[in-house]
């Protein structure tokens, strides 16, 4: 760990707003050898230090002051250097590439062997966003990863294995607290993308979208959970376990299927959507029943078009799904979390969407399909345009996301990176656009997909009492 300096930073004349020129910071380090954030107004023109060389002081303010953009792997370029450690898809719990490392070019070509979609790199006047980025997150959601790889693994193996409770009951309480006690976890940050096995990343981020989307419900779910008292309503450990759990039944559907890179004739489709009734068969007993009804009933819709089909245990007769309050609440919510995740995931027969198109097809295609109040809970728990996102504006402007506005989700603020021309903006801290006071601009492409067809529907939120 590097020993603590001083340093005597000098400010560009139009920054003398933010600090008077060579004022003196004292900068603290931080593990993995970071320094923390430098205040006030962490911009670097002329440096000069005592006792270090100016190499020393330009390779450590790089690793500070430097921070963070989100990167698609195929448009890396040379030199760019790593704001995050990127975990190997085979075992989370260790890397393929440090932090403050540069991008080796080679691993462009190897993106999609590898699973690595993007990644952050460090950029200048962005460094707001590794205080909002918790690596906590990310630390808590390779635990659960790893819980239920393990297991999952091995009861696919042999059936006789037994789902590892305890463990995903400790990973998903530590993870509740983390969100509860983090005043940034009241939206979607971050999901698990570079990893190998949908099926375990699937289920931990449908976990953590439904814990997310949870805790912006608290009277709803003292309303929908009335024979509960009013703390264990709100408790949401249950959903996350059920989250966790909810495709569990895919692992006695035969590969060939669950792995078939085209659409699924009839029959096949009829096995897969027996995973619900065989997870159900899986956990019964062993899980409390609201965790149990989330496996099976996190494909009922609220308008009565889901699946699995009841059965009169009396009769025999085959009746309807399940339809609007009949469907447990813990399984409304993680319906929602549930066709997010999977859509805005690469498949074996599918690539992955933006979540901007997502958003705009569980608006307009999934008329229906959720309960209002959750479905408005999480359209503002879910940016369109991810924090950190590169986005071109109408006005051909290359700007990154810096703040997600849940009245007017398609409408964030942005931070102003290259004009039009293709010019560096000398300061992008002070080029800031706020797009929900300029109608006249908008987003127009993401890694230049066309974006414009998906904005009309998710122009404003409505707001919900019943989820305050």
């Amino acid at each position: 760990m590097r020993s603590k300096r001083k340093l005597t930073f000098s400010y560009p004349q139009d920054l003398a707003a933010r600090a008077e020129k060579g004022t003196r910071f004292n900068l603290p380090e931080r593990p993995g050898g970071c320094f923390a954030q430098i205040k006030p107004g962490p911009f670097f023109g002329l440096v000069r230090a005592e006792g270090a060389s100016f190499v020393d002081i330009q390779l450590a303010t790089a690793s500070s002051g430097s921070v963070m953009l989100r990167v698609p792997v195929h448009t890396i370029e040379p030199g760019m250097v790593l704001a995050r450690p990127i975990p190997l898809p085979q075992d989370p719990y260790r890397f393929l590439l440090q932090r403050d490392i540069e991008i080796p070019m080679d691993l462009v070509p190897r993106r999609k062997q590898l699973g690595i979609l993007e990644v952050w790199v460090r950029h200048r006047d962005l460094e707001f966003l590794e205080d909002i980025i918790d690596e906590g997150l990310g630390q808590r959601q390779r635990e659960i990863y790893i819980n239920v790889r393990q297991n999952f693994e091995a009861i696919m193996r042999d059936s006789t294995v037994e789902l590892d409770l305890p463990h995903f009951q400790s990973s998903i309480s530590n993870l509740f607290s983390f969100l509860k006690s983090n005043s940034s976890s009241n939206i979607l940050l971050q999901k698990l993308d570079a990893f190998d096995i949908y099926l375990m990343s699937h289920s931990t981020n449908t976990c953590y979208l439904a814990l997310l989307v949870g805790m912006k419900l608290e009277r709803y779910l003292i309303d929908q959970r009335q024979h509960k008292s009013a703390r264990d309503a709100k408790n949401l450990n249950l959903l996350g376990l059920g989250c966790l759990l909810h495709d569990v039944g895919k692992t006695r559907v035969p590969k060939r299927i669950l792995n078939k890179p085209a659409k699924l004739d009839s029959r096949e489709m009829v096995e897969i959507q027996r995973h619900p009734l065989y997870g159900y068969d899986m956990v019964k007993g062993s899980i409390p029943a609201a965790a149990t009804q989330v496996v099976l009933n996190h494909h009922q819709r609220f308008n009565g078009t889901g699946y699995p089909s009841r059965i009169d245990y009396q009769t025999g007769e085959e009746l309807p799904p399940l339809a609007g309050r009949q469907i447990p609440i813990f399984s409304r919510i993680a319906i929602v979390a549930d066709v997010y995740d999977a859509a805005t995931t690469k498949r074996c027969y599918s690539e992955a969407k933006l979540p901007v198109q997502v958003l705009h097809e569980m608006r307009t295609w999934c008329q229906g399909f959720f309960d209002p109040v959750v479905e408005a809970a999480f359209y503002r728990t879910v940016p369109a345009f991810p924090l950190g996102q590169i986005v071109t504006l109408s006005n051909g402007i290359e700007a990154v996301v810096v703040d997600f506005n849940p009245e007017y989700p398609v409408r964030p603020k942005v931070q102003c990176l290259r004009t039009a021309a293709g010019e560096r903006f000398e300061h992008p801290a002070l080029e800031e656009i706020d797009l929900a006071l300029y109608h006249e601009l908008e987003i127009a492409s993401v890694d230049g997909r066309d974006v414009r067809p998906f904005l009309a529907s998710q122009e404003a939120n409505e707001p919900v009492a019943a989820m305050v």
